[in-house]
């Protein structure tokens, strides 16, 4: 039986038909331009950031 799932595999693995990376193949380009902008949002519709607290944190210990 294990020498069933072995030679399964070899015969498996040895036909497969992927090449190696010959030739060249072309590399995916992006199609994004950052920074990403809507053409209708209104710019004072983003919401502005503050504080998580409202005390100070010291940094020292």
């Amino acid at each position: 039986m294990v020498f069933a799932v072995v030679a399964l595999a070899v015969v498996g693995l040895g036909t497969s038909d992927i090449s190696a990376g010959e030739g060249s193949t072309p590399r995916p380009q992006t199609t994004v331009q950052y920074p990403i902008r809507w053409a209708h949002a209104p710019a004072a519709g983003a919401p502005q950031p503050c504080p998580a607290v409202s005390y100070p944190i010291r940094w020292e210990r």
